[in-house]
Parts: structure tokens; sequence; C-alpha cells
């Protein structure tokens, strides 16, 4: 009874910690998307004006 108890707590556990990483990792990617498109705009903007 008590190895299952810890065997089930063990794998909540776990799965948490992976849905923790994965969006932690999810939104560092995110962020760097966008970044990029920021850069993109202004780009583009600086682009507009010398025209």
């Amino acid at each position: 009874m008590k190895t299952t108890f810890l065997i089930s707590l063990a794998t909540v556990l776990s799965i948490a910690l992976l849905v923790t990483y994965m969006v932690k990792r999810e939104q560092r990617s995110m962020n760097q998307l966008s970044a990029r498109f920021i850069k993109l705009v202004q780009k583009f903007n600086s682009w507009q004006m010398m025209k």
C-alpha cells in the first residue's frame, strides 16, 4: 500500500516538473520570436523612412 502511494506521488511530481520545464521553454522561445518580429518591424520602418 505504501509503495504504490510513493510511486504514484513520484510520478505526479515528475509530471509536474516536466510540465513546468516545457512551459518555461515555450515562453522563452515565444520571447525570442517576438523580439525577432519587433526587429523585423523596426527594419521595415527604417527602410520606409529611407524611401
